[in-house]
C-alpha cells in the first residue's frame, strides 16, 4: 500500500471511529419525512440528486406501491417518478447509480415476486424487464464495479443467496436487460442481502455481500463474491445484538460500512477497519427502526435510511 493511501485509510478510519464513539447511544442528524411505508428503503447518489426507493403504504399487503423518487435537498423534498409498480409489504427495491440516473430492481408483488428491473433519470421507469422464472423472496441488491459491470443479488424462495451479472447495454437500443453468470450460493438469508463493490483502497475485496443469516445468534455475515458458490474473506459483524432484517453496505475511502436493525430495534452502524477478512464492529446509534436499514452502496457512506416505529421514512446522516 502506498503512503498516501495508507494515510488516507488511517485518517478516515480515525474519523469513523470518532463518529461512532460520539454517536453511540445518541441520535444522528435525522430527517423524518411525511412519507410512509415498510421494509428496507434504498438510497443512491447521482450527481446532485439523491435517489430513494421504498415499499409504500397504498395497495394490498402482497402488492404495495413501489415508490421511486429523487431529491436535490438531501431528502427534504422528494420528487416521485411516475409508475404503478408493486412490491410486497415489508420489502423494497435496490438502487445503483451510473452517475446520471439509477437502475432499480425489485420483486414484483403483482407478478408472483418475479425479479424485475428498470432504469430512470427521474422522469419515468424505462427498459423495464421482468426476469421470467426468477423469484426474489425479499428486496434485492445492486452494485457495479469501476468498469461499469453491474451485479444483482437476491434471496431465492429457498432462502439461498443468488448473484448474477445484470447486462443493460441493450437498453440504449430499446431492448431488454438480461441476467447472466448466475450463481446460487451455499449461504442462506432470512432477508434481502446488501451488495457493494469494495473500492475503499484498504481491503479491495471486489464484490462484497452482507446478509442476515437467521442462525441461532441472528448474526450479520459478510463475504466476498468470487464467482463460485463459496464466498471468500468471510467474517461476522460484532455487535451487542444480532439481526434478522435486511442490512445496508457502503464503500468509501478507507473502509466498508454496514448498517442494520438490531434485534433490540435499534439502528446499528459499523465499519470494517481495513481488515482482511473484514472485522466489522457495529455500535448502537440509539435510533429505533421498524425494519431494514439502507445505505448508498457507493458514495457518501454517512447517509442511511429506514422507517421509524410509526412507519415514517427517515433519512439520517452521521
Amino acid at each position: 500500500m502506498n503512503r498516501r493511501r495508507l494515510a488516507l485509510r488511517l485518517c478516515a478510519t480515525t474519523i469513523a471511529a470518532t463518529l461512532l464513539a460520539a454517536s453511540a447511544g445518541a441520535p444522528a442528524s435525522a430527517l423524518t419525512l411525511g412519507n410512509t411505508g415498510s421494509g428496507r428503503p434504498a438510497l443512491a447518489l447521482a450527481g446532485t440528486r439523491m435517489y430513494i426507493a421504498w415499499a409504500g403504504s397504498s395497495g394490498a399487503a402482497a402488492a404495495k406501491q413501489l415508490v421511486v423518487g429523487y431529491s436535490t435537498s438531501a431528502g427534504l423534498r422528494i420528487t416521485k417518478v411516475p409508475g404503478a409498480e408493486r412490491v410486497p409489504q415489508g420489502e423494497g427495491a435496490a438502487l445503483d447509480t451510473d452517475g446520471t440516473g439509477v437502475y432499480v430492481a425489485w420483486p414484483a408483488g403483482d407478478n408472483g415476486n418475479t425479479l424485475t428491473a428498470a432504469y430512470t433519470t427521474g422522469s419515468a421507469l424505462t427498459c423495464r424487464t421482468a426476469f421470467t422464472g426468477i423469484v426474489s423472496a425479499h428486496a434485492p441488491a445492486l452494485a457495479s464495479d469501476p468498469a461499469g459491470v453491474r451485479h444483482l443479488a437476491w434471496t431465492g424462495p429457498d432462502g439461498r443467496l443468488n448473484v448474477a451479472r445484470l447486462n443493460t447495454s441493450a437498453c440504449a437500443g430499446g431492448g431488454a436487460m438480461t441476467l447472466t453468470n448466475r450463481v446460487v450460493l451455499a449461504d442462506t438469508s432470512v432477508a434481502g442481502p446488501a451488495l457493494v463493490y469494495d473500492d475503499s483502497g484498504s481491503s479491495n475485496l471486489g464484490l462484497v455481500l452482507a446478509w442476515a443469516s437467521g442462525d441461532g445468534a441472528h448474526s450479520v455475515q459478510i463475504g466476498s463474491f468470487t464467482g463460485s458458490a463459496a464466498l471468500g474473506h468471510r467474517s461476522q459483524v460484532t455487535a451487542a445484538v444480532g439481526s434478522t432484517a435486511a442490512p445496508g453496505l457502503s464503500s468509501a475511502t478507507a473502509d466498508l460500512y454496514v448498517t442494520f436493525r438490531g434485534d433490540n430495534g435499534s439502528v446499528f452502524y459499523g465499519y470494517s477497519e481495513g481488515c482482511i477478512p473484514t472485522c466489522f464492529h457495529a455500535s448502537d446509534l440509539g435510533e429505533q427502526a421498524g425494519a431494514g436499514v439502507g445505505q448508498p452502496a457507493d458514495g457518501d457512506y454517512r447517509y442511511y435510511t429506514y422507517f421509524d416505529l410509526t412507519g415514517h421514512l427517515v433519512i439520517s446522516r452521521l
